[in-house]
């Protein structure tokens, strides 16, 4: 089985990862995309991290940077807090889930948490942007990587029975964007530190020089 991710979390082309990219886990090779890149337990609870999330800034964003957090953090701050209390609970629900089923097949890794939802602007967020770090050694079957596959945002997705094709397919009935990271590639975690480290404008494209921070959770 052979996963390829060709396209940004933006859903942009992205240019084919050299070989050199890509890392096997268990016998899977896995790569992802962007610039040179382009990739348990029963109850998931983290068990690094945890520090208080820092004052957000006049815009309602992270101050640049990669914060360690807690689930109970999270929530206090980006639900029970934040602006559409009620819309976002929807989404931290999701969230918990999402991290005990992944959880159940990973027994360590590293969430970096990011998107509108790491934020108290006006617009409530439409879900939660993920870059799951999963760490090579660990040793994985055929059967963890299928039940992997379906938690991670797809796109130009082709189903032969029924005969259906999707654009994009995000986890968790969309309230999840989530993407695989191999731990320890310094291009591939370089490339999603640049990533969730952008500020988006009103039109969706990043605004030059603007930086913000997101959040890293651990287990």
């Amino acid at each position: 089985m052979r996963q390829v991710w060709n396209k940004d979390a933006a859903g942009n082309s992205a240019s084919r990862v050299p070989s050199e990219s890509e890392v096997s886990i268990s016998g899977v090779r896995w790569c992802g995309y962007g610039g040179s890149l382009s990739l348990g337990t029963s109850r998931w609870r983290p068990t690094r991290g945890g520090n208080v999330i820092p004052a957000l800034t006049e815009s309602g964003l992270l101050p640049p940077g990669r914060h360690a957090a807690t689930m109970a953090e999270i929530e206090e701050i980006f639900v029970e807090r934040a602006p559409h209390a009620d819309h976002r609970r929807r989404i931290f629900r999701a969230f918990e889930l999402y991290a005990d089923m992944i959880g159940d097949v990973l027994e360590r890794g590293t969430f970096w948490v990011d998107g509108g939802f790491c934020s108290h602007k006006a617009v409530p967020p439409d879900d939660l942007d993920l870059a799951v770090l999963i760490d090579s050694t660990l040793s994985l079957t055929d059967k963890d990587h299928e039940r992997l596959v379906p938690l991670f945002t797809l796109q130009g997705v082709q189903v032969g029975q029924p005969q259906v094709w999707a654009n994009r397919v995000q986890p968790m009935g969309g309230l999840i964007d989530s993407f695989p990271v191999v731990a320890g590639v310094p291009e591939q975690e370089e490339y999603w530190d640049a990533t969730w480290s952008k500020v988006k404008g009103p039109d969706g494209q990043p605004i030059p020089g603007a930086i913000k921070g997101y959040l890293e959770v651990s287990w």
